[in-house]
């Protein structure tokens, strides 16, 4: 199995949500021994926003386009190539005022491509290309979001879920630490996701 694990959180040595991506990792490895990981830290290696240039490029045919369009997507390229040739996608990430940390959305801007990751029918009608991946989406975060009086603010899920679904991937599941800086649930989040990720496997 290919398994494509991205990581998000700056906090190398105390973060949650990478503690959390690593049990997922070593459950994974007991099921399927050939597994090879790529790992993607984009707090480490974080990625180019798109600019004006790079988004013209995109909407450039493939054979008009000139050295420095080229140039200017290889990032992107890459980023598609190497979601494509995974089997399974980790997903580990803080939320951050209720959202996407900006590495992370930077990642879906790369990968969402009309002519390559998603494209239109002749009838207009959107289809994703990206099938067959099971994605585990790891989210960490400091208030409850998972029930009470917060569901509703929650737009980091959400994004994930509609993001993938437009490239093709509809085959989620989500493993929430939820509540790391709740003084009611600070102690038990990241128990409480390794437990269920447990119970996955």
């Amino acid at each position: 199995m290919k398994l494509l694990h991205i990581k998000v959180s700056p906090d190398l040595a105390g973060s949650a949500s990478r503690a959390a991506s690593a049990r997922l990792v070593e459950k994974l490895r007991t099921q399927h021994v050939d597994l090879e990981e790529t790992v993607l830290d984009l707090a480490q290696q974080p990625l180019p926003h798109l600019d004006a240039f790079t988004i013209g490029a995109f909407f450039t045919q493939p054979a008009l386009r000139n050295e420095a369009q080229l140039a200017a997507i290889q990032n992107s390229e890459q980023l598609v190539d190497q979601l494509f040739a995974c089997d399974t996608l980790i997903i580990s990430s803080p939320m951050w005022n209720l959202g996407l940390p900006s590495v992370l959305k930077a990642w879906f801007d790369h990968i969402t491509r009309a002519g390559r990751t998603f494209a239109f029918t002749p009838e207009g009608t959107k289809v994703g290309l990206v099938s067959g991946k099971k994605v585990y989406c790891i989210v960490a975060s400091g208030s409850v979001f998972a029930h009470g009086p917060f569901v509703q603010d929650d737009q980091f899920t959400p994004y994930i879920r509609v993001a993938l679904e437009y490239i093709g991937i509809t085959n989620v599941q989500f493993i929430r630490v939820d509540g790391t800086h709740d003084p009611v649930s600070r102690a038990s989040a990241l128990p409480h996701a390794l437990q269920t990720i447990d119970r996955l496997f």
